[in-house]
């Protein structure tokens, strides 16, 4: 009889600290889901607010030319301005953000001068 209570004692303690690991392995998902989430949440804000700040980018004291003369695009770049002399093309850019693969390459080519001029002429 006391060999059957020390198995059924076994028993119930592999049982209980399989329940312990399981509570514990669903709560390390769940925060690693809510973790994830919040990033996602971050990111997106971070990007909402840089958008909202590349909208007022020409009324910065920062902004060294005339704000009439500037073009919004938004992709893949922000703005292209037109000065007397030559024409800008700009990325604004908050926080840590950097350069995205295309804007690299329109940047390289601009570098490059690999820039051209056309008319369509819609008849």
């Amino acid at each position: 009889m006391e060999k059957v209570n020390t198995v059924i004692l076994l028993l119930c303690a592999i049982h209980f600290s399989l329940l312990i690991f399981l509570l514990w392995r669903r709560d390390k998902i769940l925060q690693a889901a809510a973790l994830k989430k919040l990033t996602f949440q971050k990111k997106s804000s971070e990007i909402r607010t840089g958008q909202i700040a590349e909208h007022f980018t020409p009324l910065l004291k920062d902004f060294k030319y005339n704000h009439k003369q500037a073009r919004f695009l938004a992709t893949p770049i922000d703005f292209v301005i037109f000065e007397d002399d030559e024409i800008i093309f700009m990325e604004v850019k908050t926080g840590n953000s950097q350069l995205t693969a295309t804007q690299r390459k329109v940047r390289d080519l601009i570098k490059e001068k690999k820039v051209k001029w056309e008319v369509l002429r819609i008849k």
